[in-house]
């Protein structure tokens, strides 16, 4: 799997892989705040396996995608369109893990996206109030404070993940027997891997995540259409289960997927394979 570069029409520099399989139909895949492109290795080989196109790409700010102060959500969406028309892509599925799950659920109103699969998604900041932070373990309502505050503050904070247990920092100081279980599967390392790969090549990422994460997303997702399968853990402590079902609820074409004895990364790698086949699912409708 290489990387490569695509120039989006305002001249700025879109990176993502593939999975070496060339098709008009794809599911593209949305990281998760911190992970790179290449974290997504396991599932890009497993649906090469199944002889589904599939790629990840770099938001604004990751790697070598050229940075985008004041990004929204409904921006990705658009540097996705331009992608997937560039690579003869007429038909696809989204699926978008944490951060990446309101990117994915934005890129649903492409009419060429047939289907939205999220896990563990934040629901918008403008529409749930309070209610977006209750439930939430420590280290997360502080990022979302620094965010609000001073952004350099956020990054500086991001700096010290560094010098600690990534695993630990995500998923709180003591793991459940379900995260143990995930933390001997090849996604997790691949995961927690690609998240110090990109901490270790600049912050640009962080005012460019945070902002569409703490901004309206630019669209209703009242008006994503497509089947929607909403993955959620119970014990999710960085985006609670209310998030998951306040998506449920709001959409209009949407399912959840609660599975109550699982965490935030827990969930996506205990169940991978279903989520996984969740999408080819929707796609081979």
């Amino acid at each position: 799997m290489k990387r490569q570069n695509f120039t989006l029409s305002d001249g700025r520099n879109l990176e993502y892989l593939t999975n070496g399989l060339k098709s008009e139909t794809a599911i593209i895949l949305h990281a998760g705040t911190t992970q790179d492109i290449t974290g997504w290795q396991t599932w890009l080989e497993y649906f090469a396996n199944q002889g589904v196109f599939a790629l990840s790409f770099g938001r604004s700010g990751y790697a070598a995608s050229t940075p985008m102060r004041g990004r929204i959500t409904i921006d990705v969406a658009k540097d996705i369109a331009e992608l997937v028309s560039s690579l003869g892509i007429t038909k696809f599925v989204n699926i978008g893990l944490s951060g990446g799950g309101q990117h994915a659920i934005a890129t649903g109103l492409d009419p060429r996206s047939v289907g939205v699969v999220t896990v563990g998604s934040l629901a918008p900041f403008a529409e749930m109030g309070e209610d977006f932070y209750t439930g939430m373990q420590q280290a997360d309502l502080d990022e979302y404070a620094d965010a609000l505050k001073d952004i350099s503050l956020l990054v500086a904070r991001f700096q010290k993940w560094q010098d600690g247990d990534l695993g630990e920092t995500i998923t709180g100081a003591e793991l459940s027997v379900q995260d143990k279980l995930a933390a001997e599967k090849p996604t997790w390392k691949v995961l927690l891997d690609s998240c110090a790969l990109t901490m270790a090549q600049g912050w640009g990422w962080v005012a460019d995540d945070y902002s569409s994460y703490l901004k309206p997303w630019g669209f209703d997702p009242r008006d994503v259409k497509v089947p929607t399968v909403i993955w959620q853990g119970g014990l999710d402590k960085n985006v609670p289960v209310q998030h998951g079902k306040w998506l449920t609820k709001n959409m209009p074409n949407a399912r959840l997927e609660l599975r109550e004895e699982e965490s935030h990364l827990g969930i996506f790698v205990n169940y991978e394979e279903e989520i996984m086949q969740s999408a080819i699912a929707l796609l081979t409708a």
